[in-house]
């Protein structure tokens, strides 16, 4: 009997093993389902693969960021919040739920709610490209000045400046730090610091095809700066 019970014990133990190895790999697929529905562009698709991974496993990180990922999609900016903060609650040193928050934050015009997020992903890595970019580009946006009036004020500009300098830094090479940055030396009165970082752009077209894509831009920018 004890050794009939124990082998019994270890064909439920391996039952056991066996049916959540394979509720992962489900979830997996329909992760990697979502994703590729994702990249095809299909979000209403996309969200119900999705919703479906978040159902099999609430505490799944990525299941919840990519959901987000799909509701942003849509257009449904409450619900694409909503999973990234469910993302960050499961994960909360993984930075990438809060770039993905931030950016629905600017898409919605909300400049203090995005800068107060991106900060806090800086803070916690210094050398994230993506978040200095954006906070670059999120201090050129309106927002409510101390008069009570909106607008962009020099300190935010000069901020802008120095999160767009630090990601210039980590990737010289990179276009889209190298074009903010023109255009945050230009709104600053800075001609000449302008005029270097668009001839170095006109010079990046040259084998960069995302340079080479924004070449008519550089180009009336560097008209409109006398050049």
């Amino acid at each position: 009997m004890k050794r009939g019970h124990a082998w019994l014990l270890a064909l439920v133990a391996a039952a056991l093993i066996t049916g959540c190895g394979g509720g992962a790999e489900k979830l997996q697929e329909q992760i990697t389902r979502g994703k590729a529905l994702l990249v095809e562009g299909k979000y209403a698709d996309a969200a119900a693969e999705l919703g479906k991974a978040v159902e099999a496993d609430k505490n799944s990180m990525d299941a919840w960021l990519q959901l987000g990922h799909a509701y942003r999609g849509l257009k449904r900016y409450d619900d694409a919040l909503a999973a990234y903060v469910a993302a960050k609650r499961i994960d909360r040193h993984s930075i990438t739920p809060h770039v993905a928050h931030a950016k629905v934050q600017v898409e919605l015009g909300r400049v203090e709610l995005a800068t107060t997020e991106l900060n806090f992903v800086v803070e916690m890595d210094p050398k994230n490209l993506e978040a200095l970019i954006l906070l670059g580009q999120v201090s050129q946006m309106p927002s409510r000045l101390p008069d009570g009036t909106a607008g962009v004020s020099r300190a935010s500009l000069e901020r802008a400046e120095l999160n767009l300098q630090a990601a210039t830094t980590l990737a010289p090479q990179n276009v889209e730090a190298n074009f903010e940055l023109a255009k945050v030396y230009g709104k600053l009165g800075k001609r000449d610091e302008a005029l270097a970082a668009l001839r170095k752009l006109e010079t990046l077209a040259g084998t960069d095809a995302a340079a080479k894509q924004l070449l008519p831009e550089i180009q009336q920018a560097l008209k409109a700066l006398g050049a």
